[in-house]
């Protein structure tokens, strides 16, 4: 919106997202909200706020852990010989070997998460800022938490 002082903003109205299960993103735009000192109300459309935060959350890619039998070798190159497990579970540390069994390792992939945000005029539903972040982390706590502290870069207020 041409002319608009974001300066004048105090409250931020987190719309609900579209899913209950995607609230752990919106609850962390919240939290850096109000890190940031300003009013947050959580909920669908009302008045009150001076702006509305709507978030869409495009991709989910959670971390993984898989358990990796490893057998013998050719040179400098490690055979895999039986198949790999996915391994469940929040935490893994390193052992010697993986899982307790000789010659296995454990590896770990990022979590991954796509998601856009957009500042919308309550009076008008005119869109006043939008931004989006692909973002990659070891877990799925980091990767919320840098996307959004990521999207705070560009985002107007401050």
């Amino acid at each position: 919106m041409a002319g608009m002082d974001f300066s004048k903003i105090k409250t931020v109205l987190v719309l609900e997202p579209q899913y209950a299960e995607q609230r752990f993103v919106t609850d962390e735009f919240a939290r850096q909200l109000m890190d940031r000192g300003y009013r947050v109300r959580v909920g669908n459309p009302s008045a009150g706020s001076d702006v509305w935060l709507q978030v869409t959350i495009s991709q989910v890619i959670p971390d993984k852990k898989y358990l990796v039998p490893l057998q013998g070798s050719l040179g400098n190159q490690t055979l895999i010989l039986n198949p790999i497990t996915e391994v469940g579970g929040r935490s893994l540390y390193p052992s010697g070997s993986g899982a307790g069994l000789q010659d296995a390792q454990i590896l770990v992939s990022n979590a991954t998460l796509s998601l856009s945000a957009r500042l919308i005029s309550p009076e008008t539903q005119e869109l006043l800022w939008s931004g989006s972040v692909t973002y990659e982390g070891l877990d799925m706590d980091v990767a919320v938490e840098g996307s959004v502290a990521t999207l705070f870069k560009k985002f107007p207020l401050q």
